[in-house]
């Protein structure tokens, strides 16, 4: 089994050299290119690897931190260079990258398991270093933009304003033919930019999954406003278009027809801007927000995904916190139970967060996970007219009960925008408000 590692490498360095050797890096540090009879072994361990599309992924377990530091030591001796490293409580992770190839690790000690992601080099994340911007004291705010479509109840739309009047976008929402929530989206952009702005700036767009409700905004938003506002950077890591077809056809709309709207739209109207795949582990800095991300599907593999057993997108979902203003935010978007009690599983102390994202408009749940977040406020992109799913499942309930939460804040059926870092006094909030409660005006 050693061998295969080093055959899987070979064959995405054969792929990178032809594919990905125009791509500019984000490391100006002059790299060695591999030859392909050079590659290093990884040196212990039970190895298991899926090929996905571009990307191959492998799993070795029963390993030692002595073998994760030894590949690396193996990867820096053939010509690789360290882009990033992180540290999230006891687990280990670095990013080494070539003219060609991206090689990301991680080492989880709680189960002695490494996990190799081999892919083109593609674009890279910012690091520290790279996240260069003039800080215009404005006041950070977070928004959930409530959605217009009929289509569904379901929807998620993130806006966070940074110190400099910049944005970073999460998902977005369901959309519609008729542009009206990516119109509210771009006069949201506006309203909140610095006064005088030309063009609204998207530091970063990030898109959790890839269902229509997540996606959709962003697909009528760029027919209409990809020339008004200034991009950035795209952060996403879908699974396969092969998996979405075997099981995204509960989809309420056509999901595959929303993703091959995705891709056109980055294609024709993007298309210098970088879009980034982004892994566990990577630790992203944009502006005054610092990005940890604690899941991507990818570990998934193999108990939720190998050649049979594939994933739907919700399963897929990222999971990161958001780290800004003195404050920590933990978004989760449609995840399922098993990424959140990845995440409860692998992590300590890290976990907890002052603001908390229920999974999947509340949906999807776990005490575990959200006990271990054990977060002040919690946002829920849902409207009232599901506002019940507070009522069902443990995990809900839990934090439906939870003394240390002090108010749920419901986004779907008005958009809400909230200052950062958040703390209200008691009187201002009701922690649970119903259909007949309107929330207070915390709009700027």
């Amino acid at each position: 089994m050693k061998k295969l590692l080093a055959v899987v490498i070979i064959l995405v360095l054969i792929v990178g050299v032809f594919s990905a050797c125009g791509n500019k890096s984000n490391n100006s540090e002059p790299t060695v290119v591999l030859k392909v009879d050079e590659l290093p072994e990884f040196p212990g361990g039970i190895l298991d690897t899926l090929k996905q599309d571009d990307m191959y992924i492998t799993r070795a377990t029963q390993t030692a931190i002595d073998d994760y530091n030894a590949y690396i030591e193996a990867l820096l001796g053939k010509g690789f260079i360290t882009y990033s490293k992180n540290q999230i409580d006891d687990n280990s992770f670095i990013t080494l990258v070539n003219d060609a190839t991206r090689v990301t690790l991680s080492y989880f000690p709680k189960e002695f398991t490494t996990t190799i992601i081999a892919e083109p080099k593609g674009d890279l994340f910012k690091r520290k270093q790279d996240n260069k911007y003039k800080s215009k004291n404005i006041q950070s705010t977070f928004t959930g933009m409530k959605g217009e479509t009929v289509i569904a109840e379901e929807g998620m739309g993130f806006i966070i304003r940074l110190d400099d009047g910049s944005f970073i976008i999460i998902d977005g929402g369901m959309g519609d033919p008729d542009s009206i929530d990516s119109t509210k989206l771009y006069n949201i952009l506006k309203e909140q930019s610095p006064k005088g702005t030309k063009k609204p700036r998207i530091a970063a767009w990030i898109f959790t999954h890839c269902h229509g409700d997540h996606i959709g905004v962003f697909n009528t938003f760029s027919i209409d406003y990809h020339n008004k506002v200034d991009i950035e950077a795209f952060y996403y890591n879908f699974q396969t278009e092969a998996s979405m077809k075997v099981k995204d056809d509960f989809m309420l709309d056509d999901s595959i027809y929303r993703y091959k709207q995705f891709k056109k739209a980055m294609k024709e109207y993007y298309p210098s801007v970088p879009k980034i795949r982004i892994h566990t582990g990577d630790k992203v800095y944009i502006r005054n927000a610092v990005i940890d991300v604690l899941f991507s599907y990818e570990y998934l593999f193999p108990n939720r995904l190998d050649e049979e057993k594939h994933p739907n997108s919700n399963a897929a979902s990222l999971i990161f916190k958001i780290n800004i203003a003195g404050q920590s935010i933990m978004i989760t978007g449609d995840i399922e139970e098993y990424g959140m009690n990845f995440v409860y599983k692998y992590y300590d102390s890290f976990v907890k967060s002052d603001i908390l994202q229920m999974a999947h408009h509340g949906i999807n749940h776990s005490v575990d996970f959200y006990s271990a977040v054990d977060p002040t406020y919690v946002v829920l992109p849902v409207s009232h007219a599901n506002f019940e799913v507070l009522n069902q499942g443990e995990g809900n309930i839990w934090l439906r009960d939870s003394k240390n939460v002090r108010q749920i804040i419901e986004f779907s059926s008005q958009t809400v925008t909230i200052p950062l870092p958040y703390n209200p006094l008691d009187s201002e909030i009701e922690k649970i408000p119903n259909a007949s409660t309107k929330y207070k005006d915390y709009q700027f």
